[in-house]
């Protein structure tokens, strides 16, 4: 083998290893964003639950980990609430990120 050779094979290793670090790191971005959606999602539900089970209907804010709940509930018919959920967190990257949850609940105050 030449010198040449050499250096031809070892710059194609370096641009391959680079290109697989990319790879690996937008990989790991995924995973940390799907990973803050899941958990922003299973803390909406949380807080639709404890609105279903206490019958407390109004607004709130609330800061679990590093998501930021906000709901309100207001009245649509005699026994129906329509609950609004927002959560709000920031990613690695710096940017909030915002997920939103409606849903609609029956309720025994008039």
């Amino acid at each position: 083998m030449t010198l040449l050779e050499v250096l031809v094979t070892m710059l194609i290793l370096s641009v391959s290893l680079l290109m697989l670090l990319s790879m690996a790191m937008f990989a790991l971005n995924g995973n940390h964003r799907s990973n803050n959606m899941t958990v922003a999602t299973q803390l909406m539900q949380q807080k639709l639950e404890e609105i279903r089970g206490s019958g407390n209907f109004g607004s709130g804010v609330d800061t679990v980990e590093n998501v930021r709940i906000e709901w309100t509930v207001t009245a649509v018919a005699v026994h129906l609430r329509q609950v609004s959920i927002t959560a709000a967190w920031r990613q690695l990257d710096g940017q909030e990120r915002t997920h939103e949850m409606t849903a609609l609940i029956k309720s025994d105050a008039v």
